[in-house]
């Protein structure tokens, strides 16, 4: 008997198969036009669409359980600060809980490192955790963020090939009144329009996820961004200063850095959905795993010094808080 969590993890595969398929067949069988060199763009981008979205499914975004050394023995000991996190976490972690203490999600039972989020949809905690995609009914995260940017390149062009090549063969079909002789037809004609709406819907969410990566940035913690934002505006505003926090302490410094520390060092592993040569050159390491990353220095040292400001602040308001005896930490971006 199937459930309802297998028929919501199958329908939106079934339905994008069905899609590029239906497309496909109809805009090879109908169109005249352009039939070899179209036929032979149109099974690149289409083998190339399929293995990167099954790549995504694949893969997994990944999570902190993948790693045994994470796991916590004693939740309460945990909450306490008895029970401390690996020694490669602990030296590395720049963001926190409010009390100063390493993040821990208490329905995993494990240490979360910086950018890892408990997904409610897949139930367990993912790492550098970008969003809960329906299209795939899984998570974008550390491991598979870079096919699901790659499928996104490969469907938008899939689309723009359809509605280019079919809107040409329709509108030669109008110009030169073939009208006259028999109609149009309508599922190329369906095919064509659902290319349009496919192709403006995919260039907007396709740009805006190219920027978030050259941004450095997830989605979660661009919705972070605007709380930590307020938080510190308002310590500015109580103490008369003004902190230049404009974006994210993973940002490495420039567009193409950002690009190249998730989609990889050459430009063949921007294209190609292959394993980069970071990731193989670091397989039987902790490093490039997920669980740390590089940060932005200056940044860090800012938000440093404005968090430190702001843990004195909240000592002399509520000098009986639950920040314990004085065992505080610096940053503070934990949600």
């Amino acid at each position: 008997m199937v459930d309802c969590s297998q028929i919501s993890s199958l329908f939106p595969k079934c339905l994008t198969v069905f899609l590029f398929s239906f497309t496909a067949v109809n805009t090879v069988s109908n169109v005249s036009v352009f039939r070899g060199p179209g036929s032979l763009l149109l099974g690149i981008t289409l083998s190339l669409s399929f293995y990167t979205y099954f790549k995504v499914c694949k893969v997994g975004a990944g999570s902190p359980l993948d790693f045994p050394a994470l796991r916590i023995s004693n939740l309460k000991a945990a909450e306490q600060g008895l029970e401390l996190p690996p020694k490669f976490l602990t030296e590395k972690s720049v963001t926190l809980k409010r009390n100063g203490r390493y993040r821990f999600c208490r329905e995993c039972m494990v240490w979360k490192p910086d950018r890892c989020h408990h997904c409610s949809g897949c139930n367990i905690c993912i790492l550098r955790m970008d969003h809960h995609c329906p299209w795939f009914a899984a998570c974008v995260g550390f491991r598979n963020q870079r096919y699901f940017i790659h499928f996104l390149l490969y469907a938008l062009t899939y689309s723009i090939i359809i509605f280019f090549w079919v809107g040409t063969d329709l509108l030669l079909w109008f110009r030169q009144e073939k009208y006259q002789e028999r109609t149009i037809n309508l599922s190329l004609l369906l095919v064509w329009i659902l290319s349009v709406v496919v192709t403006i819907s995919m260039a907007f969410f396709t740009g805006y996820s190219v920027y978030m990566v050259t941004a450095n940035q997830t989605t979660i913690e661009m919705y972070e961004s605007s709380e930590q934002r307020s938080q510190v505006s308002l310590l500015d505003e109580m103490r008369g200063t003004q902190t230049q926090l404009h974006t994210n302490v993973f940002d490495l410094g420039s567009a193409l850095r950002n690009w190249k520390a998730i989609m990889g060092q050459a430009w063949y592993e921007w294209v190609l959905p292959i394993q980069t040569f970071v990731q193989v050159r670091n397989m039987h390491s902790l490093d490039e795993s997920g669980l740390y990353f590089e940060v932005n220095s200056d940044l860090e040292r800012q938000v440093s010094e404005s968090m430190n400001l702001q843990e004195q602040l909240m000592r002399r308001l509520t000098p009986r808080s639950s920040y314990g005896n004085g065992e505080l930490r610096p940053i503070d971006f934990a949600v």
